[in-house]
């Protein structure tokens, strides 16, 4: 029992060891958060903070409002939390902001023009194995300082490599910032621009890509929020976006960003407009509002394969329109040639009737004539002729005179008196049988002449 909790003992010393070898070999690297620093020199591990002249005072960095030509005394910590003393380079530099937002100073190869030069801090200082140092340094605003926001960094290097022309500097720091007091102008400026992309299927939409750059124009901090809209047809299709906030920006630099907006049908042209809506940032951290600055223009969107669809089918309705009009213009012909022909036809006919209706009509007047006859022989008094002779003449000349009378009938047996022998009454049996012959020979006449002209007709 007592074998095994030594073994037990044993293991957990070992381990409570390894713990405290690994802590001590990594320990971490502070830097003050808009540094950027590894806060590593080899094997060295240290950190910077401002200090109050006797410790860290929670300050991430030291904001200061200075008049022109004022000075101010203000300290920094460094602590070495290496195993070995080290003796740190100090430096003092411009400072400027990334593109990420995050602030960083001029490396020493770069010669500061700005507020790096205001601070006079020593050159280097060490710092005993886990201790720390507090190293007073001095800003002093010179009587030309512009009005307005001045950036500027204090850091702790150090610098491994085998000569001063090769090597690597680690720095671990904190921004200054100075607002030299003055007449103080924030202002923000923008400018704007995209393109269009689309795609080759007309019945895809594409996409509308707006790069907008925003600057601080004024002498003083800002933050700025930048929205971006894009409209077409008059506003009635619009898009509207948020840009990335930029959380800080000091006076004179710019950020550039780009926007894309997907699903978007090309309409020929959009209008694209930035608004950036700038906020001072002040050194008592109460932001102030500042005028939006805002920038436009026009990007093109041309549906080249939309055109060339709506192309095509006005080429197909037209083709359609065209054929049409000269299948109409067939058939209409096709017509008039048909009306033409009625027409001559139709003359043929009336030529070709003319014969058939006179022997028609000739026909029906033979028919009525004979027909006439006969009822005038059924119903006419028979005729006499009275013949008498005067004595011949002295010039031997022989006068006969007839005389034509109807007469009224004679009983058979009993002839009249005077009565000459060829010039008896008609018998009506033959003009009956005459004038029956007579209309069947006109009906048929008729019907022959009828049946002529309607097979003509046809």
């Amino acid at each position: 029992m007592h074998l095994r909790l030594s073994r037990i003992t044993a293991v957990l010393a070992v381990f409570v060891l390894f713990v405290a070898v690994v802590l001590m070999s990594a320990s971490p690297s502070w830097a003050a958060d808009d540094t950027g620093g590894s806060g590593t020199g080899g094997s060295v591990t240290w950190m910077v903070r401002p200090s109050d002249g006797v410790g860290e005072d929670g300050r991430s960095w030291i904001e200061l409002d200075l008049d022109p030509g004022e000075s101010v005394q203000e300290h920094l910590l460094v602590r070495n939390l290496s195993r070995e003393a080290q003796t740190f380079r100090l430096t003092a530099a411009d400072g400027y902001f990334t593109d990420n937002g995050r602030f960083n100073m001029l490396t020493s190869d770069r010669e500061s023009a700005d507020a790096g030069m205001w601070i006079t801090i020593p050159d280097q200082v060490m710092v005993a194995s886990g201790a720390d140092v507090v190293v007073p340094f001095t800003v002093t605003v010179p009587e030309n300082a512009t009005p307005g926001d001045h950036a500027a960094g204090v850091a702790a290097a150090i610098r491994s490599g085998s000569s001063d022309q090769v090597g690597v500097e680690s720095r671990v720091g904190f921004r200054v910032m100075t607002r030299v007091t003055g007449d103080l102008a924030p202002a923000a400026a923008a400018t704007v621009d995209g393109s269009y992309e689309g795609t080759w299927n007309p019945f895809e939409t594409g996409r509308l890509s707006i790069g907008y750059t925003v600057s601080n124009t004024g002498n003083t901090r800002l933050s700025i929020a930048p929205r971006l809209t894009a409209t077409t047809l008059f506003g009635l299709v619009s898009f509207e976006v948020s840009g990335d906030d930029v959380a800080e920006i000091a006076p004179g630099e710019s950020r550039t960003s780009t926007i894309a907006i997907p699903s978007v049908w090309p309409l020929f042209a959009y209008t694209a407009m930035v608004t950036a809506t700038p906020t001072m940032i002040g050194a008592d951290a109460q932001p102030v509002p500042v005028a939006a600055a805002t920038a436009t223009t026009t990007i093109g969107a041309i549906p080249w394969p939309q055109l060339v669809v709506i192309a095509l089918a006005a080429l197909i309705v037209w083709w359609l329109w065209r054929d049409r009009r000269h299948r109409d213009a067939k058939i209409a012909a096709l017509v008039e040639q048909a009306r033409q022909k009625i027409r001559e036809e139709s003359a043929d006919r009336q030529h070709a009737e003319v014969p058939a209706r006179r022997f028609e009509v000739g026909g029906a007047a033979v028919a009525f004539l004979l027909a006439a006859m006969l009822a005038f022989g059924s119903v006419a008094q028979p005729a006499q002729a009275v013949a008498s002779a005067e004595p011949p003449t002295e010039s031997g000349t022989v006068v006969i005179h007839v005389e034509i009378t109807g007469r009224s009938p004679v009983p058979d047996g009993l002839p009249g008196t005077g009565a000459l022998p060829a010039t008896g009454g008609m018998d009506p049996a033959p003009l009956a049988w005459g004038g029956s012959v007579a209309l069947a020979l006109g009906a048929v006449l008729l019907v022959g002449a009828r049946r002529i002209r309607n097979a003509r007709a046809h």
